[in-house]
Parts: structure tokens; C-alpha cells; sequence
């Protein structure tokens, strides 16, 4: 009895202290998960934080956080970033070319898998290091990875994320069975682009395009910004913003009182970046026309692809290119095909429009297919003549419509609004058009097909400029697509090239990618994006003006998307 009293007095004693306890550890348990968890989310989104405390616009914010890998292997995720805004490139920026990355310094080596399968994803570890074997604590270079076997003219291209602290990670699919070669390429460095937003903030561009202005015997030449500087008076400038469809456009008066604003009757640039430059920015200025075989990193890794389930290739998609929805065209799946025997086939949807003139010109019947933009849209228009056989009277930048009235269907190109660089070339008032233009002046009842362009050019000016343009296109787009059901319209995105002379970079495309999608958000549902970047991606294109047979290829997969589209 007396012992059966302690014990009840025990329990009345202890065991209220024991279950407080309990619940104050529990207490402390949920309040210790609850922080972990917020934990996470901080750095998992630590670039969006951090911008929002930098007050940086949407859109900026987008491309902090945007294109996360598209992983289905559970072993294979990744974090980081496709490429890093101007804000963080800027932090710590300067120009010591001995701590420029070194690709001959530089190693990748595969993480985690020493064998494959069709379908899985291949991580690999890249390290930078500088040309005193230093290693690089930044990101910010812009890394191309792709695999190849050249013996059967396979290809395929990696998505490349950068952590912003001298590493990256690259991810490539086995689409094939068999050998496969990773190569990884330095194709822009972070002083590059760097030196290139320092221009744009001084000068507003790389080249400068320049005005004639004509009268009589009379000539002066002017050159001509997108801005008026700063230190200039604006009296002293002519302003040709409403000529250039409502985009800022400005250009030196002429000082011969008897020449007037309006007497501008050519225009032409400079062919290379027009300012000054100390020896470290002279230096850093002609890395991108440079032989690109230095930046490709030394010992390319090689992989072998065994098969799943008897299977030699990744799965095609057995929907028509042409009856694959415009929004699917849109999605950021990387990579979205792939070239098997130097054949490009697509992830997203399977050709069965034959390469044949009688499948081209009956596409074409009746219709206007419209080219607008640069030299690359002369490319494809020259490609679809050479194939189609009927002569074409395109002549440089010159805005041409040529008709095959045998066939009854016509091919248009016209080269956009400034800012614009004819070159060497002098071209006539009227070459210049704003691509809105032609949407809005198409009728209710056309049938035309329409891709949109804007690329090269732009990558003398900042991106922002190219934003303000794409916008521009939106109300237009969204006009004709209301009034006009039986018009095709499409986007064409940008391409990559290994390098280029005069200051060109592919890096670009990388932003004016996202900015197409951002923009054209709200019209997905209706509008077909032909996106080239994975494809050019595979191939080592030397220039921004791809070979012939490659440009054949390009048209050949947009009219596999266009044609007989309902």
C-alpha cells in the first residue's frame, strides 16, 4: 500500500512536468522545421531576394530566375542560372586580362555517372581558371556544351548553368546510342559583355550609323543615335523619332544652313566599334573575332550511350509540326531536338512535310510568306529561290516582294526600322520599315504567312531598346490575329554562333529569347515561335551568317511548322 502511494504520487508529481516538456520539445521541433523550410525557400529563390532588395524591375527579375533545367532524372537536377543580369555583372567588375578566364586552364569533368543510357541526362562540372592557374570566384562567361559524333554527323546541344562563383554545370541528354563527345566552349567572357553595357551606357551603341544629307551639289554626312547625348545640345539634332515609327532616332544637323533635317536621303555605318579604347579594352574588344579553337576546353570528355529497351534514339513525338499547338512551341524544353545522320529532327513534333517544290509551292499557293528583319532573313529568302527555282531581285537591304506567278505565291523581305547598320552599303529613305507596319497594313482576308525578326542588329544597342521594340509588335500582332483568322504568324528566335568579326555576340540571344517569351506571353495560344537556339547550339556555326545547307535546314523546319497550319 505504501508503495503503491509513492508511485501514485510520483506520477502526480512528474508526469505533468514530463508532458510539458514534450510539448515544449514539440513546440521547438515545429518552430526548427518551420525555419528550415523558410530556409530552403530563401535559397532556392536567393536570386529573387536579392533582387528585390536591388528594386530591379520584373522583368530583370525574370531573367535572374528564369529557363530552370527541364530534369527527369532524380540523380541529375541542378541549380543556377543560364546567364547573370547586368546588376550582378557589374558588382566587382574590372579589367585585368591576366584574370581572364583561360580555357587551356580551365577542366569539366563528368559528375556522378560513368554510364548511360537513352534518355538519361549527363551532368558534367566545368572549372574556371584564369591564365595563372587561378581559380575563377565569379561567373558571368557565357559556356556552349554540346556532344557530337562526327563520324555518323550526331549533335546535340547542353544547357550550361552558371553558380556565380567560377563553376558551372552543364547538362546534356543521350538522344543516341553509342559514342558520344562532350565539348565545352568559352564563347563569351564576362569582360566582354561588361565592356559592351559600359558602351551602351557612354554612347548608346557599337557602331554608328550615318545620315546624307543631299541637296543639289550639296552633301554633308551625320552620324545618328538611338539617344541624344548627354553632353550635346538638342537643338543641334535632327529628330527623326515619328519617320522611324515612334522608336528614338536622332541625327546630327547638318552645319550648311541650306541643308535642312529633311533632306536625308541615304544611310549607311561603320563596319567596327567607333570609340577609343585603352589597350586592356582594345584587347578585350577583339576576343570575339578571334579564332574560337583556343576557347574550346582541352580534353573533350567521351561518353558511352548504351540502349533502353532495344531503343537506338530518344523517343520522337508522333505529332505533325503542323498540327503541334502554337503554345507548345513556346516551352522552354532544352533540348528540343536533336541532329541524327545530319538530319535535324525535332523532340517537339515529327516532320512529315516531304522537301519536295510541288509540297513548298503548294504551301505557298496564293499566299505572301513575309521575311522581314536582317541579312539572315535574305538568307532564308535566298534559300527558298535556290530550292524553288524562280529568280529572285533581292538586292542587299532593299525592301523587295518577288512573285512566282506560275505558282501564284510571292516572298517578302524588308529590312526593319533603326536602329539598323547597312554597312558599307548605302541604302535609300525608304529601305527601313518597322515590322508592325506590315501587320497592320495586311487585309482582313489574308492568308499570308508572317515571321517576325529582330536579332542581329539589336546586339549593338542594349537589350532594353530590344524589348521596347518587341512590345512594340504586340498590339499588332494581337489586331491582326482578331480581325484577320485565316493569317499564320509566327516568331522566328535567335541563333548561336561560335564568333564574328565587328563585336558580335550570340550571348544575346540568350536575353532577346526571354524577352520574345515574356512579351508574347499573352499570345502564345495563336502564334508558332520557331526557336533555332538549340539547334544552332549542336552546330559549330563560325559566324552569325550560317552556311547554306544549315539555312536550308532552318527553312525547311519552319515551313514543317507553318505549312497547312489550321
Amino acid at each position: 500500500m505504501a508503495a503503491f502511494c509513492i508511485i501514485q504520487s510520483v506520477r502526480r508529481s512528474v508526469l505533468p512536468e514530463l508532458i510539458m516538456k514534450i510539448r515544449i520539445g514539440i513546440i521547438y521541433v515545429f518552430i526548427g522545421v518551420t525555419i528550415w523550410c523558410g530556409l530552403c525557400v530563401v535559397y532556392v529563390n536567393r536570386g529573387s531576394f536579392k533582387q528585390s532588395f536591388l528594386k530591379i524591375t520584373h522583368f530583370r527579375l525574370f531573367r535572374v530566375l528564369h529557363r530552370w533545367p527541364d530534369v527527369t532524372n532524380n540523380d541529375a537536377t541542378t541549380t543556377g542560372r543560364l546567364y547573370l543580369i547586368e546588376e550582378i555583372l557589374r558588382k566587382g567588375s574590372k579589367f585585368n586580362v591576366s584574370e581572364t578566364t583561360d580555357a587551356s586552364r580551365s577542366s569539366m569533368y563528368v559528375k556522378r555517372k560513368s554510364s548511360y543510357r537513352v534518355g538519361d541526362l549527363i551532368q558534367i562540372q566545368i572549372d574556371l581558371y584564369d591564365s595563372q592557374g587561378k581559380r575563377k570566384k565569379t561567373g558571368g562567361d557565357f559556356l556552349r556544351v554540346w556532344m557530337e559524333d562526327s563520324k555518323n554527323s550526331n549533335s546535340v546541344s547542353g544547357q550550361v548553368f552558371d553558380h556565380n562563383n567560377g563553376s558551372y554545370t552543364a547538362v546534356v541528354k543521350a538522344v543516341w546510342v553509342g559514342q558520344g563527345t562532350i565539348r565545352a566552349f568559352i564563347a563569351t567572357r564576362r569582360e566582354e559583355i561588361l565592356y559592351r553595357y559600359k558602351i551602351f551606357e557612354k554612347y548608346a551603341s557599337l557602331w554608328i550609323t550615318y545620315f546624307v544629307f543631299r541637296k543639289d551639289k550639296l552633301e554633308e554626312t551625320n552620324g545618328c543615335s538611338i539617344r541624344v547625348p548627354a553632353d550635346e545640345k538638342s537643338g543641334n539634332w535632327c529628330n527623326f523619332t515619328m519617320e522611324n515609327n515612334g522608336f528614338p532616332w536622332y541625327c546630327l544637323k547638318p552645319k550648311n544652313k541650306q541643308l535642312t533635317c529633311s533632306m536625308w536621303t541615304i544611310s549607311f555605318s561603320g563596319v567596327a566599334i567607333a570609340y577609343k579604347l585603352n589597350t586592356s579594352e582594345d584587347t578585350v574588344a577583339r576576343w570575339s573575332s578571334k579564332d574560337p579553337k583556343p576557347d574550346i576546353l582541352q580534353s573533350p570528355l567521351n561518353v558511352f550511350i548504351a540502349s533502353e529497351d532495344k531503343t537506338s534514339t530518344e523517343a520522337f513525338s508522333q505529332v505533325a509540326c503542323n498540327k503541334l499547338p502554337p503554345k507548345l512551341t513556346w516551352q522552354r524544353k532544352s533540348p528540343n531536338g536533336y541532329f541524327l545522320h545530319g538530319k535535324w529532327h525535332s523532340l517537339l513534333c515529327t516532320d512529315k512535310l516531304p522537301r519536295t517544290i510541288n509540297a513548298y509551292r503548294q504551301c505557298l499557293k496564293g499566299r505572301t510568306l513575309w521575311l522581314p528583319g536582317d541579312s539572315t532573313s535574305t538568307q532564308f529568302k535566298t534559300s527558298l529561290h535556290s530550292f524553288l527555282k524562280f529568280k529572285s531581285h533581292s538586292r542587299g537591304h532593299e525592301p523587295v516582294i518577288d512573285t512566282d506567278s506560275g505558282y501564284n505565291f510571292s516572298i517578302s523581305f524588308h529590312a526593319h526600322e533603326f536602329p539598323f547598320y547597312h554597312g558599307h552599303s548605302r541604302c535609300s529613305r525608304s529601305t527601313n520599315q518597322a515590322e508592325d507596319i506590315i501587320l497592320d497594313h495586311l487585309p482582313n482576308t489574308t492568308k499570308d504567312i508572317v515571321v517576325l525578326y529582330l536579332y542581329i542588329h539589336f546586339s549593338f544597342v542594349h537589350p532594353d531598346v530590344f524589348r521596347q521594340h518587341v512590345r512594340r509588335l504586340v498590339p499588332s500582332a494581337k489586331n491582326l490575329l482578331a480581325r484577320a483568322p485565316n493569317v499564320t504568324l509566327a516568331v522566328r528566335g535567335p541563333h548561336a554562333f561560335f564568333r564574328s568579326e565587328r563585336g558580335l555576340l550570340s550571348y544575346w540571344g540568350l536575353l532577346y529569347a526571354d524577352i520574345w517569351h515574356e512579351e508574347f506571353a499573352s499570345l502564345q495560344d495563336r502564334i508558332v515561335y520557331l526557336d533555332f537556339w538549340d539547334f544552332s547550339m549542336a552546330l559549330e556555326l563560325d559566324n552569325v551568317h550560317p552556311p547554306l545547307n544549315t539555312v536550308d535546314k532552318m527553312v525547311h523546319h519552319m515551313m514543317s511548322l507553318l505549312c497547312h497550319r489550321k
